[in-house]
């Protein structure tokens, strides 16, 4: 590629014409780019701004090397943590009078002007003030008004409740003579006060403690209601007054309630104290003037913060991330330099940003993009997707990011994922019910994402496209099976070519020799050959005996094809990861020998199930050879040097089928040797050349590059060998819970479908209640095991097939995620933060 410099408005780009590689985007990353931008000083924010709306670069920390306080933009960014506290300040005053920022007033601003930061922050201050002095203004009122209630409660109470008879006076008094404490002449001592009721039981037992029992303790409920200052929650307390003898005794008394946060107030026996209540009422009814006038100040600032906390809040964090990205950029002079990763099909996109930036800050130094090819930095991963692939990648993200330009399995995994998971949930019923609540999801998707959700519905929500393809392939396996509910239909008529019962005369007159079955003690008869039932299985095995054994048989070998077939698929796609790299020594040394070894034994297997299905043992049954047991066929393969009995063959002749096992055989043990010894031979030699080249040009080794160790690579590939030959086995083996599973899930439909359903239907009477009864147990048993439990197991076993045993063949997923600076990602929708207010109240 030849360096070509091309003029866009005032923006420069000088480097090579960037070019797209085939098959970018979704199948193999995007390809990126890393650019250099050169911008003048004055207009670094609003270009990082722009850009930052665009949401297509990864900027690179130029100044890893610098501490984070010594960077320029640091008391930038301070400040915006300021705002941000005084932020957490408002949103918690909104939360105390429970009321939810009003984001449609937010979003009303949302094309208007960014706010100057200088300017937000003096405003936001300046609010704080005002906020704090009036909410200390209006909590000191509201004690005030609190004090005077108490005070008016005291003053209300009857007269007699403040007297004690003559008897309990004389009684205090001899109980008090026998202490050193001068008694009062004249009568008893008494204090009255307000408490809490939650806090009655304590103050008697202090008061019993503190006067020994040589006090007299009454108490009454109030008679109107009151609420704490701080919570403004009802909060039940009580009058009483405490009589004693003792001014000792007095002063421990009144030492408590200080202690305790209990008002005491004054109240005279001699007096009326009908003036002290005039006055009470009057100081009433001037706090409520007071506390009306401060509460309506209050409304007014908590409706600003209502209407204007989400347009601050989201200016803040845009500002703050714009400073975090300045903070990456090296300045020199009146210049700067930025490095940042870029899709090539967003470099048009950085351009326009470049220019819209000098020009609106007139910058009067054109910005300059640069393109440097010849960096050896990893790319970032960067699939392009859309809403509906994107939960497919998610999941195979979840498994780790794929390197850069490596085949992607998220392709691959839109259809085989649920195609796993419909083999083992495969069924009519269940599956129409799960494509229905995903359809719903999917078609009011726009309402749903402007409702407020719990965790577990935002994960559901998330993957409503996942549930949809695997509502619509378990009806499809569903409709294989013929099964619906967990019990077998027949949805393309009935079966013509199986005839239950048949007498013995039938026999010897229609089947005319055909084989014949044991049906639940009846004889069935098969009297078409030429053709089979018109789709999936014959739903008539559902009367015979043999119906576990034949879906046995049937799901355990389609779940080994399947499962061989899968992982093929994976060694074709780290082929074609070899061969973009060009590793020759990979395909030849590792992808060959672990195909061979592959195909030759578990592969071969898969071809004698076919061979297997297509023969028609009838006609060989009666020419004196019978089918031959697999299993056994297999363990003769490997234990027996392939041997095959005269009577055991599956096709040919027992001698053709025994050379070519030997053949098989001897292929796959071969590949094991070739797959653990040249590699590393061959890379002992490659760092060889590489030492003597060194030294004869006088290179230095790259400091950045790992410590070459010959029997770290040998131990690596040896446990790789280990690894591989013994995961054909165990992943062969694994591929098996797709029949487990599957027959796990029709016979536990049949189950409650017998044991729920039907048995309601037999014991009920006519009247419909036990019919009711039992379908409500039924339909509830389905939704709770069978679409919950059943689908969720099915699911992660799907997922456990895709992360190892296929993932496994191909698939590194030691890359590291694109990451694009988009403002719009770090600032919460105005649905999703209405909604956290709501969820906290």
């Amino acid at each position: 590629l030849q360096s070509v410099v091309m003029a866009h408005g005032n923006t420069t780009y000088t480097g090579p014409e960037p070019e797209q590689e085939a098959a970018s985007g979704f199948w193999r990353s995007e390809t990126m780019k890393l650019c250099r931008l050169h911008i003048q000083r004055e207009a670094v924010h609003q270009t990082v701004h722009i850009l930052g709306k665009m949401g297509v670069a990864e900027f690179k920390d130029l100044n890893y090397e610098t501490s984070t306080f010594q960077r320029q933009f640091t008391h930038n960014i301070r400040s915006c943590e300021d705002a941000e506290r005084r932020l957490r300040y408002f949103e918690e005053q909104l939360r105390r009078e429970g009321r939810v920022p009003n984001v449609e007033v937010s979003k009303a601003h949302k094309e208007q002007d960014e706010i100057d930061l200088d300017t937000l922050q003096q405003q936001l201050e300046t609010l704080e003030a005002d906020v704090k002095e009036t909410n200390a203004n209006y909590e000191r009122l509201l004690g005030q008004q609190d004090n005077a209630l108490e005070y008016k409660e005291v003053l209300s109470q009857d007269r007699a409740f403040f007297l004690v008879n003559g008897d309990l006076e004389t009684q205090l008094q001899s109980e008090d003579t026998t202490t050193t404490t001068t008694t009062r002449t004249g009568g008893l001592r008494h204090i009255t006060g307000v408490l809490p009721a939650s806090k009655l039981a304590l103050f008697e037992r202090l008061l019993y403690r503190a006067t020994r029992g040589n006090m007299f303790f009454r108490a009454t409920k109030t008679k109107e209601p009151f609420k704490d200052v701080n919570t403004r929650k009802a909060l039940e307390k009580l009058v009483f007054v405490v009589f004693v003898t003792a001014q000792r005794a007095e002063d421990k008394i009144r030492k408590i309630c200080e202690s305790q946060q209990i008002n005491t107030y004054p109240y005279s026996l001699e007096d009326s104290n009908t003036e002290e209540l005039d006055k009470i009422r009057e100081q009433l009814a001037t706090l409520d003037q007071t506390l009306a006038a401060t509460e309506n100040s209050r409304n007014k600032h908590v409706q600003q913060i209502s209407d204007e906390v989400y347009k601050w809040k989201r200016e803040i964090i845009t500002q703050k991330s714009i400073f975090n990205i300045c903070n990456q950029i090296v300045y020199c002079g009146r210049t700067c330099q930025a490095e940042c990763w870029v899709p090539i099909r967003g470099i048009p996109a950085i351009r326009l940003g470049l220019k819209q930036a000098e020009n609106d800050c007139r910058a009067t130094v054109p910005s300059v993009l640069e393109v440097l090819d010849d960096t050896k930095e990893s790319r970032p991963t960067y699939f392009r997707h859309n809403k509906v692939l994107g939960t497919f990648q998610d999941i195979v993200d979840a498994y780790g990011m794929g390197r850069y330009k490596e085949v992607n399995p998220g392709v691959l995994t839109v259809v085989t994922f649920p195609f796993l998971f419909g083999i083992m949930f495969g069924d009519v019923g269940h599956a129409f019910i799960m494509t229905l609540f995903a359809s719903y999801l999917v078609f009011f998707e726009t309402k749903l994402s402007n409702s407020p959700m719990n965790e577990i519905l935002v994960m559901v929500f998330n993957g409503r496209y996942v549930l949809l393809f695997m509502g619509i392939f378990a009806f499809w396996t569903g409709l294989l099976y013929n099964d619906m509910f967990g019990i077998m239909i027949s949805p393309f008529g009935g079966n013509g070519f199986w005839r239950f019962p048949l007498s013995e005369q039938d026999v010897g007159e229609n089947c005319d020799g055909a084989f014949a079955a044991n049906a639940n003690g009846q004889t069935a008869c098969k009297i078409n050959f030429s053709s089979v039932y018109p789709f999936g299985i014959d739903p008539q095995w559902a009367e015979t005996s043999t119906k576990l054994a034949f879906m046995n048989s049937l799901k355990m070998k389609m779940a080994v094809i399947l499962g061989v077939g899968q992982m093929f698929v994976g060694e074709i796609l780290q082929l074609l990861n070899h061969i973009r790299v060009r590793d020759h020594k990979q395909i030849w040394f590792r992808w060959l020998p672990e195909v061979v070894f592959l195909l030759f034994t578990f592969g071969y297997m898969d071809v004698m199930i076919v061979i297997k299905w297509l023969t028609n043992w009838g006609d060989e049954m009666a020419a004196g050879h019978g089918p031959p047991l697999l299993l056994g066929t297999m363990t003769d393969f490997f234990l027996s040097m392939g041997t095959v009995n005269n009577d055991a063959y599956l096709y040919g002749s027992a001698e053709l089928q025994s050379k070519v096992q030997r053949v098989l055989l001897l292929c796959a043990v071969l590949a094991v040797p070739l797959l653990l010894i040249p590699i590393p031979l061959i890379e002992y030699r490659q760092h060889q050349k590489k030492l003597a080249y060194n030294a004869l040009h006088g290179t230095e080794e790259d400091e950045d590059e790992e410590p070459w160790d010959f029997s770290e690579i040998l131990i690596h590939q040896i446990i790789h060998t280990i690894e591989y030959v013994l995961g054909c086995v165990s992943n062969t083996a694994s591929y098996l819970r797709l029949w487990a599973l599957s027959l796990a899930h029709a016979e536990l439909s049949e189950v409650f479908w017998s044991f729920a359903w039907m048995l309601g239907l037999n014991m009920d009477q006519g009247y419909g209640i036990i019919v009711f009864f039992m379908w409500s147990i039924w339909f509830a048993v389905t939704i709770g095991v069978l679409l919950l439990m059943e689908s969720l197991s099915a699911f992660l076993h799907a997922l456990r097939l895709h992360w190892v045993e296929f993932n496994g063949k191909f698939y590194y997923g030691d890359g590291h995620k694109f990451a694009p600076y988009a403002v719009k990602e770090m600032i919460p929708k105005p649905f999703v933060y209405a909604a956290a207010f709501q969820k906290q109240d």
